[in-house]
């Protein structure tokens, strides 16, 4: 004996956009000031050590900030020039922090 088959039953699935409220633009100079603050502060690298024995704290090249790639290329080149370190990597100064490249001897 055959069994009635029941349409199945689609239950919409929500989505981020269906339940958080959409966020405001920012539209005063002020505002859009701040937004691109926001994103120029992503745009900041730091240097991470990679040492034989101990930490990088000593190392005044792992606190500086720096602005692009290559000035944080020629930090790691002046970080090498310690011997206990063995590489350095270039991540981008964000939470988590993002990886750029190593840089090594």
């Amino acid at each position: 004996m055959a069994q009635p088959t029941a349409a199945p039953t689609m239950e919409k699935h929500k989505r981020n956009e269906d339940i958080l409220p959409p966020r405001a633009a920012a539209t005063s100079e002020a505002g859009q000031g701040a937004v691109s603050a926001r994103e120029k502060a992503y745009l900041r690298y730091r240097l991470l050590a990679t040492m034989v024995q101990g930490t990088a704290a000593a190392l005044p090249e792992a606190w500086q900030p720096y602005r692009t790639v290559d000035e944080a290329r020629v930090g790691a080149q002046e970080m090498l020039h310690n011997h206990r370190v063995l590489r350095v990597a270039i991540v981008e100064d964000r939470i988590p922090p993002q990886f750029v490249e190593w840089v090594s001897r």
